[in-house]
């Protein structure tokens, strides 16, 4: 039996898809309840993706016939569905309305593995008037259900993902949204195709992009997803602290300043990334020049400066606390506010005289 590259390459990503679900289900780093649907969603589409390469080769062996008496293709989205709404701490989720949703992979499984077995392994035959076009038929809602129901579920889900207002760091999570919603996409098209001419096409090209997908995940999606867990947590240690970060500024009697000054160490406006000198002029009602005019006289440095001035403070005192010790220096300096490792590492070297590294083996 000959393989091509592009199977190969598709198995692999399958394979891969199989160890990653297994990491976030099992490793330390990602294991949690929300993160846990997301290794089901995956484990899920590997199962699916191993199927369809076998059937892509015209081979069945005897656990892919067994795999395929269940209709996974009315899981996954459920799975994915409720790993969305976790994230955006949607309380659905915790509803008993939403073990509704596992009733249609539920009960088409049972009926699919009746009929299967009648089929298919010839365990028994079913008698009954007109079953040829029965059987016939049911393939046919299967399909059409297998274009409505996760297109509707994905959907639903973009409602919360990109118009819920929420303290979770989601940027990862609509990227994963909308590369899956391109999948589904492409899986409505051959699935229609399925439908209207009742044969199935090859679906090596869908697994082509679920494979990249995979890789999208392991070399750059995981190790974003575990900074924004780890911004996530660290959030929430600064907001339970009752300790105030102090700066080393010198508090002016400059009414303005002095409102800067309250507006950081209270407000912590810093910690916004996206914090610009117009957007803390139009807070202090005054002008953006007048602003750094009088950050420059009262403070001896620019707005950039004294903003990063704060957010390197505030590092530094997160690395002497022992309860910041577990996640890394680039999640504590991006939950500062820092935009970038480089502009992070920069403006604490520029502050203090050392990298972050070398500041933490210092002070440990």
């Amino acid at each position: 039996m000959e393989i091509s590259f592009i199977e190969i390459f598709t198995l692999i990503g399958i394979v891969h898809g199989f160890i990653l679900g297994g990491i976030i289900l099992f490793s330390r780093f990602f294991k949690n309840k929300d993160n846990s649907y997301l290794g089901y969603t995956l484990l899920i589409l590997s199962i699916i993706g191993i199927n369809n390469w076998f059937w892509d080769l015209g081979r069945n062996p005897i656990i892919i016939s067994i795999s395929d008496l269940f209709l996974w293709q009315f899981l996954y989205p459920v799975t994915l569905l409720v790993f969305f709404l976790k994230k955006v701490k949607h309380s659905f989720t915790e509803t008993k309305k939403s073990k509704l949703l596992y009733i249609p992979f539920v009960v088409l499984s049972i009926i699919n593995i009746l009929i299967s077995l009648d089929t298919i392994f010839g365990v028994y035959e079913m008698v009954f008037v007109y079953k040829q076009e029965a059987v016939f038929y049911f393939y046919k809602v299967v399909s059409i259900f297998s274009i409505v129901f996760p297109f509707s579920l994905m959907l639903f889900s973009a409602r919360y993902i990109f118009y819920t207002k929420t303290e979770v760091v989601i940027k990862w999570i609509k990227w994963i949204w909308i590369f899956i919603s391109f999948l589904e996409l492409y899986g409505i098209i051959l699935e229609g195709y399925r439908f209207l001419y009742g044969s199935k096409m090859p679906l090596t090209f869908l697994w082509i992009a679920v494979s990249i997908f995979m890789y999208w995940l392991i070399y750059k999606g995981l190790y974003q997803f575990k900074l924004s867990n780890e911004q996530y947590e660290v959030r929430q240690l600064l907001n339970r602290s009752k300790k105030d970060i102090k700066s080393a500024i010198k508090k002016e009697t400059n009414p303005y300043i002095d409102q800067l000054i309250i507006l950081v160490e209270q407000e912590r406006i810093h910690h916004n990334p996206d914090l610009s000198r117009d957007l803390v002029a139009k807070r202090l009602g005054i002008s953006s020049g007048y602003l750094s005019q009088q950050i420059n006289t009262n403070c001896d440095m620019n707005f950039s400066e004294f903003i990063n001035h704060y957010r390197v403070n505030d590092i530094k005192q997160m690395i002497l606390d022992s309860e910041f010790d577990k996640y890394s220096l680039l999640a504590i300096g991006m939950e500062a506010g820092f935009k970038s490792k480089t502009t992070f590492y920069t403006a604490f070297k520029k502050e203090t005289g050392m990298s972050p590294n070398t500041f933490k083996k210092e002070q440990k």
